[in-house]
Protein backbone atom coordinates (compact mmCIF):
# COMPACT_ATOMS: atom_id res chain seq x y z
CA UNK A 1 0.00 0.00 0.00
CA UNK A 2 1.59 3.35 -0.99
CA UNK A 3 0.20 6.68 0.49
CA UNK A 4 1.77 10.46 -0.12
CA UNK A 5 3.52 11.78 3.13
CA UNK A 6 1.42 14.89 4.79
CA UNK A 7 4.11 18.04 4.88
CA UNK A 8 3.63 19.66 7.70
CA UNK A 9 5.47 22.80 8.31
CA UNK A 10 6.18 24.42 11.89
CA UNK A 11 6.90 28.42 12.54
CA UNK A 12 7.92 28.36 16.24
CA UNK A 13 11.17 30.36 17.65
CA UNK A 14 11.83 27.63 20.00
CA UNK A 15 14.77 25.12 18.80
CA UNK A 16 13.19 22.85 21.95
CA UNK A 17 9.72 22.19 19.82
CA UNK A 18 11.78 21.54 17.04
CA UNK A 19 14.04 18.38 18.86
CA UNK A 20 10.57 17.17 20.64
CA UNK A 21 8.57 16.69 17.34
CA UNK A 22 11.17 14.49 15.74
CA UNK A 23 11.39 12.50 18.85
CA UNK A 24 7.72 11.88 19.01
CA UNK A 25 7.11 11.48 15.33
CA UNK A 26 10.15 9.26 14.54
CA UNK A 27 8.12 6.52 13.29
CA UNK A 28 5.65 8.33 11.74
CA UNK A 29 8.57 10.00 9.78
CA UNK A 30 10.60 6.67 9.38
CA UNK A 31 7.12 5.03 8.11
CA UNK A 32 6.70 7.85 5.68
CA UNK A 33 3.77 9.34 7.21
CA UNK A 34 4.91 12.71 8.07
CA UNK A 35 7.60 15.16 6.83
CA UNK A 36 8.51 18.18 8.94
CA UNK A 37 9.75 21.47 7.87
CA UNK A 38 10.32 24.53 10.16
CA UNK A 39 11.09 28.09 10.26
CA UNK A 40 11.26 30.30 13.00
CA UNK A 41 9.28 33.17 12.49
CA UNK A 42 6.36 34.21 9.99
CA UNK A 43 8.37 35.99 7.29
CA UNK A 44 11.25 32.59 6.95
CA UNK A 45 7.58 30.26 7.00
CA UNK A 46 6.24 32.62 4.04
CA UNK A 47 9.32 32.29 2.10
CA UNK A 48 9.21 28.57 2.87
CA UNK A 49 5.65 28.40 1.22
CA UNK A 50 6.76 30.54 -1.55
CA UNK A 51 9.27 28.18 -2.53
CA UNK A 52 7.51 24.96 -1.92
CA UNK A 53 3.74 24.13 -2.57
CA UNK A 54 3.79 20.49 -1.05
CA UNK A 55 2.99 21.85 2.69
CA UNK A 56 -0.14 20.49 3.63
CA UNK A 57 -0.53 22.21 7.12
CA UNK A 58 0.58 24.61 9.13
CA UNK A 59 1.54 24.71 13.35
CA UNK A 60 2.27 28.12 14.11
CA UNK A 61 3.11 30.29 17.36
CA UNK A 62 1.58 33.52 18.14
CA UNK A 63 4.67 34.91 19.99
CA UNK A 64 7.70 34.98 17.80
CA UNK A 65 10.30 38.00 16.64
CA UNK A 66 10.44 39.39 12.92
CA UNK A 67 6.78 38.77 12.39
CA UNK A 68 4.59 37.25 14.60
CA UNK A 69 1.62 34.29 14.35
CA UNK A 70 -1.10 37.01 14.15
CA UNK A 71 0.47 38.57 11.15
CA UNK A 72 1.60 35.28 9.19
CA UNK A 73 -2.06 34.08 9.47
CA UNK A 74 -3.11 37.20 7.77
CA UNK A 75 -0.93 36.46 5.00
CA UNK A 76 -1.19 32.99 4.50
CA UNK A 77 -4.28 32.87 1.96
CA UNK A 78 -2.58 34.66 -0.16
CA UNK A 79 -0.06 32.44 -0.33
CA UNK A 80 -2.58 29.39 -0.80
CA UNK A 81 -6.36 29.99 0.48
CA UNK A 82 -6.91 26.31 1.38
CA UNK A 83 -3.73 26.02 3.17
CA UNK A 84 -4.70 25.59 7.07
CA UNK A 85 -3.24 26.82 10.30
CA UNK A 86 -2.98 24.83 13.81
CA UNK A 87 -1.91 27.80 16.16
CA UNK A 88 -0.03 26.39 19.28
CA UNK A 89 0.56 28.68 22.08
CA UNK A 90 1.10 28.79 25.87
CA UNK A 91 -1.05 31.67 25.64
CA UNK A 92 -4.70 30.70 25.68
CA UNK A 93 -6.14 33.59 26.81
CA UNK A 94 -10.09 34.22 24.57
CA UNK A 95 -8.37 37.82 22.90
CA UNK A 96 -5.81 35.74 21.44
CA UNK A 97 -7.91 32.73 20.60
CA UNK A 98 -10.33 34.63 19.08
CA UNK A 99 -7.54 37.01 17.11
CA UNK A 100 -6.61 33.96 16.01
CA UNK A 101 -9.75 32.30 14.48
CA UNK A 102 -10.79 35.82 13.46
CA UNK A 103 -7.59 35.89 10.74
CA UNK A 104 -8.52 31.88 9.71
CA UNK A 105 -6.78 29.10 12.01
CA UNK A 106 -8.10 26.17 12.08
CA UNK A 107 -7.78 24.47 15.22
CA UNK A 108 -5.56 26.03 18.44
CA UNK A 109 -3.64 23.53 20.58
CA UNK A 110 -2.51 24.73 24.07
CA UNK A 111 1.32 24.48 25.46
CA UNK A 112 2.84 22.53 26.10
CA UNK A 113 1.41 20.07 23.50
CA UNK A 114 -0.55 16.42 23.99
CA UNK A 115 1.56 14.72 20.79
CA UNK A 116 -1.11 12.52 20.57
CA UNK A 117 -4.10 15.03 20.26
CA UNK A 118 -1.34 16.88 17.95
CA UNK A 119 -1.16 13.96 15.71
CA UNK A 120 -5.19 13.54 15.61
CA UNK A 121 -5.42 17.57 14.72
CA UNK A 122 -2.54 17.29 12.06
CA UNK A 123 -4.95 14.58 10.36
CA UNK A 124 -7.58 16.10 10.58
CA UNK A 125 -6.09 19.58 9.18
CA UNK A 126 -4.17 17.95 6.60
CA UNK A 127 -7.26 15.77 5.44
CA UNK A 128 -9.28 19.04 5.22
CA UNK A 129 -6.56 20.89 3.15
CA UNK A 130 -6.57 18.01 0.88
CA UNK A 131 -10.30 17.87 0.73
CA UNK A 132 -10.16 21.23 -0.42
CA UNK A 133 -7.76 20.86 -2.82
CA UNK A 134 -9.41 18.47 -4.74
CA UNK A 135 -12.50 20.42 -4.55
CA UNK A 136 -11.10 22.76 -6.15
CA UNK A 137 -8.87 20.77 -8.31
CA UNK A 138 -12.41 19.34 -9.85
CA UNK A 139 -13.82 22.34 -10.43
CA UNK A 140 -10.68 23.47 -12.35
CA UNK A 141 -11.46 20.73 -14.04
CA UNK A 142 -14.86 21.05 -14.91
CA UNK A 143 -14.21 25.00 -15.81
CA UNK A 144 -11.52 23.77 -18.82
CA UNK A 145 -14.28 21.30 -19.68
CA UNK A 146 -16.77 23.69 -20.09
CA UNK A 147 -14.35 25.94 -21.77
CA UNK A 148 -13.48 22.93 -24.34
CA UNK A 149 -17.17 21.95 -24.92
CA UNK A 150 -17.87 25.36 -25.39
CA UNK A 151 -15.63 25.85 -28.17
CA UNK A 152 -14.92 22.17 -29.60
CA UNK A 153 -17.60 19.32 -30.14
CA UNK A 154 -17.84 16.34 -28.46
CA UNK A 155 -17.76 13.40 -30.51
CA UNK A 156 -15.03 14.63 -33.35
CA UNK A 157 -12.47 16.86 -31.40
CA UNK A 158 -13.35 19.50 -33.82
CA UNK A 159 -14.15 23.11 -33.14
CA UNK A 160 -17.27 23.80 -32.79
CA UNK A 161 -19.39 27.11 -34.45
CA UNK A 162 -18.94 29.49 -31.69
CA UNK A 163 -14.91 28.73 -32.49
CA UNK A 164 -15.43 28.78 -36.22
CA UNK A 165 -17.40 32.28 -36.06
CA UNK A 166 -14.21 34.13 -33.74
CA UNK A 167 -11.72 32.73 -36.42
CA UNK A 168 -14.26 34.13 -38.99
CA UNK A 169 -14.47 37.69 -36.80
CA UNK A 170 -10.74 37.65 -37.18
CA UNK A 171 -10.51 37.40 -40.66
CA UNK A 172 -12.93 40.11 -41.41
CA UNK A 173 -10.99 42.23 -39.02
CA UNK A 174 -7.86 41.61 -40.59
CA UNK A 175 -9.78 41.84 -44.27
CA UNK A 176 -6.55 43.13 -46.39
CA UNK A 177 -4.72 41.66 -49.23
CA UNK A 178 -5.63 38.08 -49.75
CA UNK A 179 -9.33 37.09 -48.93
CA UNK A 180 -10.99 34.28 -47.49
CA UNK A 181 -13.70 32.12 -47.94
CA UNK A 182 -16.48 30.20 -46.26
CA UNK A 183 -17.20 26.62 -46.85
CA UNK A 184 -20.12 24.98 -46.04
CA UNK A 185 -20.21 21.24 -46.29
CA UNK A 186 -23.67 19.19 -45.51
CA UNK A 187 -24.23 15.43 -46.09
CA UNK A 188 -27.13 13.43 -46.87
CA UNK A 189 -27.60 10.03 -45.13
CA UNK A 190 -26.30 10.35 -41.83
CA UNK A 191 -29.78 10.43 -40.27
CA UNK A 192 -30.29 7.44 -42.32
CA UNK A 193 -27.09 5.84 -40.05
CA UNK A 194 -28.22 7.32 -37.07
CA UNK A 195 -32.00 5.73 -37.26
CA UNK A 196 -30.74 2.24 -39.08
CA UNK A 197 -27.54 1.59 -37.50
CA UNK A 198 -27.78 3.61 -34.10
CA UNK A 199 -25.87 6.44 -31.96
CA UNK A 200 -22.62 4.76 -31.24
CA UNK A 201 -22.36 3.42 -34.98
CA UNK A 202 -23.70 7.23 -36.14
CA UNK A 203 -20.86 9.14 -33.75
CA UNK A 204 -18.10 6.78 -35.09
CA UNK A 205 -19.05 7.56 -38.40
CA UNK A 206 -19.29 11.10 -37.71
CA UNK A 207 -15.07 10.77 -36.61
CA UNK A 208 -14.36 9.32 -39.15
CA UNK A 209 -16.19 11.75 -41.85
CA UNK A 210 -14.08 14.49 -39.72
CA UNK A 211 -10.96 12.70 -41.09
CA UNK A 212 -11.37 12.32 -43.60
CA UNK A 213 -12.36 16.20 -44.37
CA UNK A 214 -9.13 16.81 -42.35
CA UNK A 215 -7.34 15.49 -44.83
CA UNK A 216 -8.89 18.10 -47.80
CA UNK A 217 -7.93 21.07 -46.19
CA UNK A 218 -4.30 23.29 -45.22
CA UNK A 219 -2.90 23.52 -41.95
CA UNK A 220 -3.79 27.12 -42.08
CA UNK A 221 -7.70 26.37 -42.99
CA UNK A 222 -10.28 25.77 -39.73
CA UNK A 223 -12.87 22.59 -39.64
CA UNK A 224 -15.69 22.85 -37.89
CA UNK A 225 -18.58 20.50 -36.83
CA UNK A 226 -21.89 22.80 -37.06
CA UNK A 227 -24.45 19.86 -36.49
CA UNK A 228 -24.31 16.14 -36.80
CA UNK A 229 -25.10 16.29 -40.47
CA UNK A 230 -22.91 19.33 -41.22
CA UNK A 231 -19.41 21.26 -41.48
CA UNK A 232 -17.76 24.09 -41.95
CA UNK A 233 -14.32 25.11 -42.85
CA UNK A 234 -12.78 28.64 -43.36
CA UNK A 235 -10.18 29.73 -45.69
CA UNK A 236 -8.01 32.14 -44.97
CA UNK A 237 -5.43 33.71 -46.88
CA UNK A 238 -6.59 32.47 -50.78
CA UNK A 239 -5.55 34.50 -53.57
CA UNK A 240 -7.88 33.25 -55.93
CA UNK A 241 -11.23 31.47 -55.42
CA UNK A 242 -10.10 28.73 -57.84
CA UNK A 243 -8.84 27.16 -54.57
CA UNK A 244 -12.06 26.93 -52.83
CA UNK A 245 -13.13 25.44 -56.56
CA UNK A 246 -10.11 22.94 -56.19
CA UNK A 247 -10.67 22.01 -52.33
CA UNK A 248 -14.30 21.26 -53.11
CA UNK A 249 -13.86 19.03 -55.95
CA UNK A 250 -10.73 17.13 -53.65
CA UNK A 251 -13.46 16.63 -50.81
CA UNK A 252 -16.41 15.41 -53.49
CA UNK A 253 -13.82 12.78 -54.45
CA UNK A 254 -12.79 11.64 -50.79
CA UNK A 255 -16.07 10.78 -50.34
CA UNK A 256 -17.04 8.75 -53.68
CA UNK A 257 -15.50 5.42 -51.18
CA UNK A 258 -17.92 4.32 -48.95
CA UNK A 259 -17.63 3.95 -45.17
CA UNK A 260 -17.90 0.18 -43.51
CA UNK A 261 -19.85 0.04 -40.49
CA UNK A 262 -20.46 -2.77 -38.46
CA UNK A 263 -20.94 -4.85 -41.93
CA UNK A 264 -23.16 -2.10 -43.61
CA UNK A 265 -21.33 -0.06 -46.36
CA UNK A 266 -22.67 3.28 -46.13
CA UNK A 267 -21.86 6.09 -48.95
CA UNK A 268 -22.03 9.84 -47.76
CA UNK A 269 -22.52 12.17 -50.67
CA UNK A 270 -21.44 15.87 -49.99
CA UNK A 271 -23.08 19.51 -50.98
CA UNK A 272 -20.97 22.48 -50.44
CA UNK A 273 -21.56 26.09 -50.57
CA UNK A 274 -19.08 28.75 -50.21
CA UNK A 275 -19.44 32.52 -49.33
CA UNK A 276 -16.27 34.88 -50.57
CA UNK A 277 -14.86 37.45 -48.15
CA UNK A 278 -16.70 40.20 -50.80
CA UNK A 279 -19.68 39.83 -48.80
CA UNK A 280 -20.99 43.03 -47.73
CA UNK A 281 -21.04 42.47 -43.53
CA UNK A 282 -19.03 42.64 -40.66
CA UNK A 283 -20.87 40.02 -39.08
CA UNK A 284 -19.34 36.34 -39.02
CA UNK A 285 -22.92 34.80 -38.58
CA UNK A 286 -23.60 36.78 -41.88
CA UNK A 287 -20.63 34.63 -44.09
CA UNK A 288 -22.00 30.93 -42.65
CA UNK A 289 -25.51 31.42 -42.99
CA UNK A 290 -24.78 32.28 -46.69
CA UNK A 291 -22.44 29.93 -47.26
CA UNK A 292 -24.93 27.62 -45.93
CA UNK A 293 -27.83 29.01 -48.48
CA UNK A 294 -25.60 28.30 -51.02
CA UNK A 295 -25.58 25.19 -50.04
CA UNK A 296 -28.90 25.04 -49.87
CA UNK A 297 -29.57 26.13 -53.54
CA UNK A 298 -26.97 23.95 -54.72
CA UNK A 299 -29.25 20.72 -52.99
CA UNK A 300 -32.29 22.48 -54.41
CA UNK A 301 -30.65 22.73 -57.84
CA UNK A 302 -29.14 18.73 -57.54
CA UNK A 303 -25.95 20.40 -57.82
CA UNK A 304 -22.41 19.62 -55.82
CA UNK A 305 -21.39 22.80 -55.20
CA UNK A 306 -23.03 26.68 -55.31
CA UNK A 307 -21.61 30.24 -54.86
CA UNK A 308 -23.65 32.93 -52.91
CA UNK A 309 -25.69 35.38 -54.05
CA UNK A 310 -28.36 37.77 -53.48
CA UNK A 311 -30.51 35.95 -55.46
CA UNK A 312 -30.01 32.87 -53.50
CA UNK A 313 -32.21 34.19 -50.35
CA UNK A 314 -35.87 34.58 -51.47
CA UNK A 315 -35.29 30.86 -52.72
CA UNK A 316 -33.81 28.88 -49.71
CA UNK A 317 -35.97 31.38 -47.50
CA UNK A 318 -39.19 29.36 -49.08
CA UNK A 319 -37.45 25.85 -48.83
CA UNK A 320 -36.88 26.98 -45.21
CA UNK A 321 -40.68 27.91 -44.04
CA UNK A 322 -41.66 24.97 -46.11
CA UNK A 323 -39.71 22.83 -43.74
CA UNK A 324 -41.47 24.47 -40.84
CA UNK A 325 -45.05 24.64 -42.41
CA UNK A 326 -44.79 20.84 -43.39
CA UNK A 327 -43.71 20.14 -39.48
CA UNK A 328 -46.75 21.73 -38.76
CA UNK A 329 -49.19 20.06 -41.35
CA UNK A 330 -47.99 16.70 -39.63
CA UNK A 331 -49.41 17.44 -36.32
CA UNK A 332 -52.39 19.36 -37.54
CA UNK A 333 -52.88 16.62 -39.85
CA UNK A 334 -52.91 18.90 -42.83
CA UNK A 335 -52.38 16.09 -45.12
CA UNK A 336 -54.34 13.59 -47.41
CA UNK A 337 -54.24 11.09 -49.28
CA UNK A 338 -54.98 10.27 -53.22
CA UNK A 339 -55.31 7.05 -54.81
CA UNK A 340 -54.15 5.90 -58.03
CA UNK A 341 -56.16 2.85 -59.54
CA UNK A 342 -53.95 0.01 -60.61
CA UNK A 343 -55.67 -2.79 -63.52
CA UNK A 344 -54.93 -6.18 -65.00
CA UNK A 345 -54.34 -5.41 -68.63
CA UNK A 346 -55.50 -8.70 -69.39
CA UNK A 347 -59.00 -8.70 -67.47
CA UNK A 348 -59.59 -4.71 -66.77
CA UNK A 349 -60.21 -5.62 -63.20
CA UNK A 350 -59.36 -3.28 -60.55
CA UNK A 351 -56.29 -4.68 -58.34
CA UNK A 352 -54.89 -1.89 -56.25
CA UNK A 353 -54.35 1.80 -55.37
CA UNK A 354 -51.02 3.35 -55.01
CA UNK A 355 -51.25 5.62 -52.63
CA UNK A 356 -49.64 8.86 -52.65
CA UNK A 357 -49.49 12.17 -50.06
CA UNK A 358 -50.60 15.40 -50.98
CA UNK A 359 -50.60 18.49 -49.09
CA UNK A 360 -53.01 21.56 -49.36
CA UNK A 361 -51.32 24.89 -47.60
CA UNK A 362 -53.53 26.78 -45.84
CA UNK A 363 -52.19 29.80 -47.77
CA UNK A 364 -50.33 28.60 -50.57
CA UNK A 365 -52.98 26.16 -51.71
CA UNK A 366 -51.42 22.69 -53.04
CA UNK A 367 -47.93 21.84 -52.79
CA UNK A 368 -46.12 19.58 -55.20
CA UNK A 369 -45.22 16.50 -53.71
CA UNK A 370 -42.11 16.87 -55.64
CA UNK A 371 -41.39 20.38 -53.78
CA UNK A 372 -42.39 18.77 -49.75
CA UNK A 373 -41.13 15.25 -50.25
CA UNK A 374 -37.53 16.13 -50.38
CA UNK A 375 -37.95 18.64 -47.80
CA UNK A 376 -39.25 15.55 -45.81
CA UNK A 377 -36.47 13.14 -46.89
CA UNK A 378 -33.83 15.82 -45.52
CA UNK A 379 -35.09 16.80 -42.54
CA UNK A 380 -35.82 13.15 -41.31
CA UNK A 381 -39.89 14.22 -41.60
CA UNK A 382 -40.33 11.59 -43.94
CA UNK A 383 -40.54 9.28 -40.92
CA UNK A 384 -43.58 10.43 -39.46
CA UNK A 385 -45.02 11.42 -42.52
CA UNK A 386 -44.48 7.55 -44.06
CA UNK A 387 -45.45 6.30 -41.29
CA UNK A 388 -49.14 8.19 -41.35
CA UNK A 389 -49.55 7.63 -44.90
CA UNK A 390 -49.11 3.49 -44.25
CA UNK A 391 -51.45 3.79 -41.36
CA UNK A 392 -53.85 6.57 -43.03
CA UNK A 393 -53.97 4.38 -46.36
CA UNK A 394 -54.69 1.09 -44.36
CA UNK A 395 -57.70 2.14 -42.48
CA UNK A 396 -59.05 3.63 -45.67
CA UNK A 397 -58.60 0.14 -47.38
CA UNK A 398 -60.28 -1.26 -43.71
CA UNK A 399 -63.40 1.85 -43.77
CA UNK A 400 -64.02 0.27 -47.62
CA UNK A 401 -64.22 -3.19 -46.35
CA UNK A 402 -66.33 -2.40 -43.44
CA UNK A 403 -68.82 -0.42 -45.50
CA UNK A 404 -69.10 -3.05 -48.56
CA UNK A 405 -67.37 -0.35 -50.97
CA UNK A 406 -64.66 -3.67 -52.61
CA UNK A 407 -64.25 -6.94 -51.38
CA UNK A 408 -60.82 -6.30 -49.54
CA UNK A 409 -59.13 -9.64 -49.92
CA UNK A 410 -59.19 -8.89 -53.48
CA UNK A 411 -57.70 -5.60 -53.69
CA UNK A 412 -54.34 -4.34 -52.28
CA UNK A 413 -52.84 -1.07 -51.45
CA UNK A 414 -49.40 0.07 -52.52
CA UNK A 415 -47.43 2.51 -50.48
CA UNK A 416 -44.01 3.78 -50.69
CA UNK A 417 -40.69 3.61 -48.81
CA UNK A 418 -38.15 5.89 -48.95
CA UNK A 419 -34.32 5.14 -48.30
CA UNK A 420 -34.24 6.76 -44.84
CA UNK A 421 -37.65 4.69 -43.82
CA UNK A 422 -35.84 1.50 -44.66
CA UNK A 423 -32.62 2.36 -42.37
CA UNK A 424 -35.44 3.01 -39.64
CA UNK A 425 -34.88 0.42 -37.38
CA UNK A 426 -38.52 0.73 -36.68
CA UNK A 427 -40.09 0.25 -39.42
CA UNK A 428 -40.81 -2.92 -39.20
CA UNK A 429 -42.61 -2.89 -35.83
CA UNK A 430 -44.55 0.18 -37.56
CA UNK A 431 -45.61 -2.03 -40.46
CA UNK A 432 -46.35 -4.75 -37.53
CA UNK A 433 -48.43 -2.06 -35.61
CA UNK A 434 -50.67 -1.07 -38.50
CA UNK A 435 -51.17 -4.18 -39.42
CA UNK A 436 -52.94 -5.51 -35.95
CA UNK A 437 -54.94 -2.44 -34.93
CA UNK A 438 -56.66 -2.24 -38.38
CA UNK A 439 -56.83 -6.00 -39.20
CA UNK A 440 -55.88 -5.67 -42.52
CA UNK A 441 -54.45 -8.92 -43.76
CA UNK A 442 -49.92 -8.59 -45.02
CA UNK A 443 -51.49 -9.43 -48.16
CA UNK A 444 -53.46 -6.71 -48.83
CA UNK A 445 -50.46 -4.17 -48.29
CA UNK A 446 -48.09 -3.74 -50.99
CA UNK A 447 -44.40 -1.64 -49.96
CA UNK A 448 -42.79 -0.52 -53.09
CA UNK A 449 -38.84 0.70 -53.07
CA UNK A 450 -37.46 2.33 -56.20
CA UNK A 451 -34.44 0.52 -58.05
CA UNK A 452 -31.70 2.71 -56.67
CA UNK A 453 -32.36 3.02 -52.66
CA UNK A 454 -32.65 -0.57 -53.11
CA UNK A 455 -29.20 -0.91 -54.43
CA UNK A 456 -27.96 1.87 -51.88
CA UNK A 457 -29.00 0.22 -49.16
CA UNK A 458 -28.65 -3.19 -50.25
CA UNK A 459 -26.90 -4.20 -47.01
CA UNK A 460 -29.61 -2.91 -44.55
CA UNK A 461 -32.61 -3.95 -46.51
CA UNK A 462 -32.09 -8.02 -47.07
CA UNK A 463 -33.27 -8.81 -43.61
CA UNK A 464 -35.99 -6.26 -43.30
CA UNK A 465 -37.60 -7.16 -46.58
CA UNK A 466 -37.22 -11.06 -45.56
CA UNK A 467 -39.06 -9.89 -42.15
CA UNK A 468 -41.45 -8.00 -44.07
CA UNK A 469 -42.31 -11.08 -46.42
CA UNK A 470 -42.61 -12.95 -43.75
CA UNK A 471 -46.11 -11.20 -42.91
CA UNK A 472 -46.83 -12.03 -46.56
CA UNK A 473 -46.10 -8.32 -47.20
CA UNK A 474 -45.50 -7.83 -51.17
CA UNK A 475 -42.49 -6.25 -52.04
CA UNK A 476 -42.15 -3.73 -55.56
CA UNK A 477 -39.41 -2.13 -57.01
CA UNK A 478 -40.55 1.25 -58.61
CA UNK A 479 -39.03 2.79 -61.61
CA UNK A 480 -36.97 -0.34 -62.57
CA UNK A 481 -34.65 0.25 -65.42
CA UNK A 482 -33.84 3.51 -64.33
CA UNK A 483 -31.15 2.64 -61.90
CA UNK A 484 -27.90 0.70 -61.67
CA UNK A 485 -28.91 -2.19 -60.27
CA UNK A 486 -27.07 -5.77 -60.28
CA UNK A 487 -29.79 -8.31 -61.78
CA UNK A 488 -28.70 -10.89 -59.42
CA UNK A 489 -30.32 -9.22 -56.85
CA UNK A 490 -33.82 -9.67 -57.98
CA UNK A 491 -33.08 -13.59 -57.03
CA UNK A 492 -31.28 -12.52 -53.70
CA UNK A 493 -34.70 -10.21 -52.75
CA UNK A 494 -38.20 -11.75 -52.02
CA UNK A 495 -39.53 -9.03 -54.73
CA UNK A 496 -43.13 -10.00 -56.03
CA UNK A 497 -43.26 -6.82 -58.64
CA UNK A 498 -41.19 -4.70 -60.96
CA UNK A 499 -42.79 -1.59 -62.32
CA UNK A 500 -41.78 0.06 -65.46
CA UNK A 501 -40.91 3.55 -65.15
CA UNK A 502 -42.85 5.98 -67.36
CA UNK A 503 -40.03 7.32 -69.09
CA UNK A 504 -39.75 3.72 -70.99
CA UNK A 505 -43.76 3.88 -71.69
CA UNK A 506 -44.48 7.64 -72.75
CA UNK A 507 -42.57 6.96 -76.08
CA UNK A 508 -43.28 3.34 -76.01
CA UNK A 509 -44.93 4.01 -79.50
CA UNK A 510 -42.68 5.75 -81.14
CA UNK A 511 -39.30 4.98 -79.34
CA UNK A 512 -37.78 1.16 -80.42
CA UNK A 513 -35.12 1.41 -77.70
CA UNK A 514 -38.28 1.89 -75.17
CA UNK A 515 -40.36 -1.24 -76.61
CA UNK A 516 -37.28 -3.35 -76.42
CA UNK A 517 -36.63 -2.02 -73.16
CA UNK A 518 -40.11 -2.41 -71.64
CA UNK A 519 -40.21 -6.13 -73.76
CA UNK A 520 -37.02 -6.99 -71.73
CA UNK A 521 -38.04 -5.85 -68.62
CA UNK A 522 -41.29 -7.93 -68.65
CA UNK A 523 -39.72 -11.39 -69.90
CA UNK A 524 -37.31 -11.00 -67.34
CA UNK A 525 -39.65 -10.57 -64.77
CA UNK A 526 -41.70 -13.35 -65.92
CA UNK A 527 -38.50 -15.70 -66.04
CA UNK A 528 -38.10 -15.07 -62.79
CA UNK A 529 -41.90 -15.50 -61.82
CA UNK A 530 -42.51 -11.64 -60.59
CA UNK A 531 -45.79 -9.61 -61.89
CA UNK A 532 -44.99 -6.54 -63.82
CA UNK A 533 -46.61 -3.10 -63.65
CA UNK A 534 -46.37 -0.28 -66.18
CA UNK A 535 -46.48 3.36 -65.11
CA UNK A 536 -47.86 6.00 -66.76
CA UNK A 537 -50.18 4.43 -69.78
CA UNK A 538 -52.01 7.59 -71.11
CA UNK A 539 -53.37 6.13 -74.21
CA UNK A 540 -55.17 3.28 -76.04
CA UNK A 541 -52.25 2.45 -78.53
CA UNK A 542 -49.63 2.12 -75.43
CA UNK A 543 -51.92 0.02 -73.36
CA UNK A 544 -52.53 -2.33 -76.79
CA UNK A 545 -48.42 -2.72 -76.94
CA UNK A 546 -48.19 -3.38 -73.46
CA UNK A 547 -50.91 -6.00 -73.68
CA UNK A 548 -49.31 -7.62 -76.77
CA UNK A 549 -46.42 -7.46 -74.61
CA UNK A 550 -47.91 -10.13 -71.88
CA UNK A 551 -47.19 -6.98 -69.14
CA UNK A 552 -49.45 -7.77 -66.37
CA UNK A 553 -51.29 -4.76 -64.56
CA UNK A 554 -50.52 -1.17 -65.74
CA UNK A 555 -51.41 2.32 -64.02
CA UNK A 556 -52.03 6.27 -65.24
CA UNK A 557 -54.10 8.96 -66.20
CA UNK A 558 -55.77 6.60 -69.25
CA UNK A 559 -57.19 4.85 -66.59
CA UNK A 560 -57.50 7.49 -63.41
CA UNK A 561 -55.11 10.41 -62.12
CA UNK A 562 -54.87 10.03 -58.44
CA UNK A 563 -58.06 10.24 -56.73
CA UNK A 564 -59.46 11.61 -53.41
CA UNK A 565 -61.26 8.81 -51.38
CA UNK A 566 -64.99 9.72 -52.41
CA UNK A 567 -63.59 9.66 -56.43
CA UNK A 568 -61.80 6.14 -55.19
CA UNK A 569 -65.36 5.16 -54.31
CA UNK A 570 -67.02 6.50 -56.97
CA UNK A 571 -63.80 4.40 -59.23
CA UNK A 572 -64.65 1.32 -57.61
CA UNK A 573 -68.35 1.59 -58.10
CA UNK A 574 -68.44 2.46 -61.73
CA UNK A 575 -65.29 1.52 -63.50
CA UNK A 576 -64.99 -2.20 -62.02
CA UNK A 577 -64.23 -3.95 -65.30
CA UNK A 578 -65.27 -7.40 -66.61
CA UNK A 579 -63.10 -10.22 -68.50
CA UNK A 580 -62.49 -9.72 -71.68
CA UNK A 581 -64.50 -6.25 -72.34
CA UNK A 582 -62.69 -3.63 -74.02
CA UNK A 583 -60.51 -1.27 -71.25
CA UNK A 584 -61.78 2.04 -71.57
CA UNK A 585 -60.49 5.13 -70.19
CA UNK A 586 -62.29 7.20 -67.15
CA UNK A 587 -63.30 10.11 -69.21
CA UNK A 588 -64.92 7.95 -72.16
CA UNK A 589 -66.74 5.66 -69.63
CA UNK A 590 -68.49 8.23 -67.40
Amino acid sequence: MTFTSSCILVVDDESELERLVKQRFRKQIRAGKFEFHFASNGVEALEHLQNNCRIDAVLTDLKMPKMDGLAFLEQLPEIDPHLKAIVISAYGDLPNLRAAMNRGAFDFLMKPLDFRDLEITIEKTVNCVRQSREQQHSLENALDRLKYYAYYDRATGLPNESWLLERIRSQIEERCGDGFAVMFVHFDGLRTVKYGLGHTVSEHLSRELARRLESCIRPTDTLARISANEFAILLPDIEDVQLARQMAGQIDRAFRNPFYLNGAVVFLIACMGIAEHTLRSDRPEDFLRAADLAMHDAKVRQEKLAWFDDSMQSRVSRRLQLEADLKTALEKQQLSLRFQPIVSLATGELVSFEVLARWHHPTQGWISPSEFVPVAEETGLIIPLGKWVLAEACRQLCEWRSQCVVECDLLSISVNLSGIQLGNTDILDSIEDILQSTGLNGSNLKIEITESILMEKVSNATDLLELLKGKQVQLSIDDFGTGYSCLSYLQSFPIDTLKIDRTFIQDIESNRKSLDIARTIVNLAHSLELDVVAEGIENQLQLDILRSLSCDYGQGFFFAKPLDKDAAIDFMKRHTLFPNRPILNSESSA
